[in-house]
């Protein structure tokens, strides 16, 4: 049987260096964001640049807190994998590249926080 994401959230996968297909749901705070990318441009004689096309690349800031220091240690293995995914309810996994992260391993004392940047395949 395998696990179906819940409902809440957003469920990332991965596989891990020992070759693992890991998870993590990210219950936290998402910021979803839409970054537009560079397009083709139209220069008229003596006029404005125009935009012809631009593509939109859509990012999202997963974070986890309250974490246990073996709790991110497991997640930090995200960031070097090859293979990143978020899974949906029905269990498809949409690949994703991951952009930025550890953000941040400071919390109180034992407990800390981890956030990933993650951009969805255009």
């Amino acid at each position: 049987m395998r696990p179906v994401c819940p409902g809440q959230g957003v469920y990332q996968r991965w596989f891990s260096p020992l070759g693992n297909l890991e998870g993590w749901l990210f219950e936290g705070d998402i910021d979803d964001t839409t970054t537009p990318e560079a397009g083709s441009v139209f220069l008229p004689a003596g006029g404005a640049a125009q935009v012809l096309q631009r593509h939109g690349a859509q990012k999202q800031l997963l974070q986890a807190g309250n974490l246990l220091p073996r709790q991110w240690d497991g997640l930090s293995t995200m960031l070097t994998s090859s293979q990143v995914y978020i899974q949906d309810e029905a269990g498809t996994l949409t690949p994703v590249t991951v952009l930025a992260g550890p953000a941040t391993r400071s919390s109180l004392e034992t407990r800390t926080e981890f956030d990933v940047e993650v951009q969805l395949a255009p």
